[in-house]
């Protein structure tokens, strides 16, 4: 099917609409949508209880869509190239197109790369939220017209990746916390790069790494807490600042990029970090390989880009066959805090095809829940769906 001037003038118009919403959605973006079928949280999460997804089920009816899959990526950032190199090599596994472009961070870049995709012809889009009020509308109608929408920690989707940011935050505090126990006598002080700015969702994370942090008691204080980018530049010129004010910092937590800087910042200085841990989230490449190192830089909480992105391609090409496809694939943080576990975890994401055909291993990385296809395309998430 290719699309005709009529369906390019529809996403425009969607596109147009969901700019003239902006101002109003604003305040509203992070409030739970009702959903039939589902039960919002106080929060504005979802913790629906689905039963585990059912490889393998013909969903009843097959498309008439481009065999053609694309990824609305917003950011150079490693991650996000990793899970692209994920869903390309998962779309030349199925013999699909992929077309991919990244927006910069630019809301306005990102509507005018998904308009292209879609008016282009596409069976699958692959989306991740940068300003949800101006996304959602065209992303509303691409649902409307049976294209496979999967998001990320988002919605309006098809398929939403899922995660717990509380419980990403916890596991991180409270791994620095047992190692304080163990090796400083559970007395620390800390310093902490937030993302508060980015979502409410994030702020949640905050609060679990602070939690996590008290589990080792009284001993350990968060002398320093700011919000920090995702770059190794904005990690090495806050921690540079950080230490004049703290020079006694023994535990630096955030996401890897900035810890990473933080890393760089810290050796600079010349301190000794034989007494140091440092951990981020997110399995950087950087960040693993100082772990591999067995210094200060301790831990990772991890997930598999590649891999993520290599099960996205295949289900694209699934809900194209008229299969059934998960509604959700939650991404279960793994702490990865030693030699061996990084080489585990880089082993699953080098060959993520091996990976994916052993359904079990997969679903280590990435439990998948409930059941969606084609023939039942008016069941979307209408809200943020919280693992359990």
């Amino acid at each position: 099917m290719t699309l005709t001037s009529r369906p390019r003038i529809r996403y425009a118009r969607a596109a147009l609409a969901g700019a003239a919403l902006v101002a109003l959605l604003a305040a509203c973006t992070n409030a739970a949508v009702e959903d039939p079928g589902t039960g919002p949280t106080a929060g504005g999460g979802d913790t629906t209880a689905l039963e585990p997804f059912v490889w393998d089920q013909d969903g009843g009816e097959v498309p008439d869509l481009p065999a053609r899959i694309s990824w609305a990526n917003t950011s150079n950032a490693e991650f996000f190239l990793a899970f692209t190199a994920g869903m390309e090599s998962a779309a030349a596994d199925r013999d699909v197109e992929f077309l991919t472009a990244i927006a910069d961070d630019n809301p306005e870049k990102n509507i005018q790369q998904i308009e292209s995709f879609l008016a282009r012809g596409v069976g699958a889009l692959m989306y991740q939220p940068l300003d949800m009020a101006s996304q959602k509308p065209i992303l509303d109608q691409a649902i409307a017209d049976g294209i496979f929408v999967p998001g990320l920690i988002s919605y309006p989707s098809t398929l939403q990746i899922a995660a717990s940011q509380y419980d990403i935050g916890f596991t991180q505090g409270k791994a620095a916390a047992d190692w304080a126990v163990e090796n400083l006598g559970g007395v620390a002080e800390v310093h902490y790069f937030n993302l508060d700015t980015v979502g409410p969702q994030l702020v949640l994370r905050h609060d679990g790494v602070l939690d996590g942090l008290a589990t080792g008691g009284d001993g350990i204080t968060v002398v320093s807490d700011l919000g920090a980018g995702i770059t190794t530049e904005d990690g090495f010129e806050i921690m540079t600042t950080v230490l004049q004010a703290h020079p006694g910092i023994d535990i630096v937590l955030g996401g890897d990029s900035p810890v990473v800087g933080a890393y760089k910042a810290i050796e600079q200085s010349g301190m000794d970090m034989s007494q140091m841990y440092l951990s981020g989230v997110d399995g950087d490449k950087q960040a693993l390989a100082l772990i591999k190192e067995g210094g200060a830089y301790k831990a990772s909480i991890a997930f598999p880009w590649q891999l993520m992105g290599y099960g996205i391609g295949q289900f694209s090409a699934d809900w194209l066959e008229g299969k059934e496809v998960p509604r959700i694939m939650v991404a279960a943080p793994t702490l990865v805090n030693s030699p061996e576990i990084v080489e585990e975890f880089l082993a699953a994401n080098s060959d993520p095809s091996s990976v994916f055909k052993d359904r079990a291993k997969f679903e280590q990385y990435l439990p998948l829940l409930g059941q969606v296809s084609y023939a039942t395309r008016d069941t979307v998430w209408s809200t943020e769906y919280v693992p359990e």
